[in-house]
């Protein structure tokens, strides 16, 4: 299930010849890692509630071409790796209408418990969740090169 998120550059997001900075790139992985899960059916902010926490334990971007001021943006978000300890998502950005492909990235989170930030298992704390979660990987990592 890979989920697709619109965002459009914004100036403050750009250097002084217009394209995108490259701390930037994270922060639309962040977003379209939280609109992945929402898609999944549960929010992030829930997730939390209920306990879960997926702090980044590695990230990585890889830049191909340069996005620019005003560019509307897609990046797509799927599941390359989950485990009940770890999940792992991929990233491909690009600019709408066009195929090539601007930026691929990568993160990684550990399941920890919100309250204690020990690492936890995510099958035995939401089972429910994590078969919906699991079923959405097959599916990624099966359209994945």
């Amino acid at each position: 299930m890979a989920n697709i998120t619109e965002v459009t550059v914004r100036y403050a997001e750009t250097d002084c010849m217009g394209v995108v900075h490259h701390a930037v790139y994270p922060v639309w992985f962040e977003i379209a890692r939280t609109d992945y899960i929402k898609a999944a059916g549960m929010s992030y902010a829930d997730m939390e509630k209920a306990g879960v926490m997926l702090p980044v334990t590695g990230i990585s971007c890889r830049y191909r071409l340069p996005a620019k001021y005003d560019d509307t943006l897609l990046i797509e978000a799927r599941i390359s790796r989950l485990t009940p300890a770890r999940i792992e998502f991929e990233y491909t950005v690009t600019r709408k209408g066009e195929t090539d492909i601007l930026a691929v990235g990568t993160s990684s989170h550990g399941f920890v418990d919100s309250r204690t930030f020990k690492p936890l298992n995510f099958k035995k704390e939401m089972p429910d969740f994590y078969a919906v979660m699991e079923k959405h990987a097959q599916q990624d990592m099966r359209v994945t090169p």
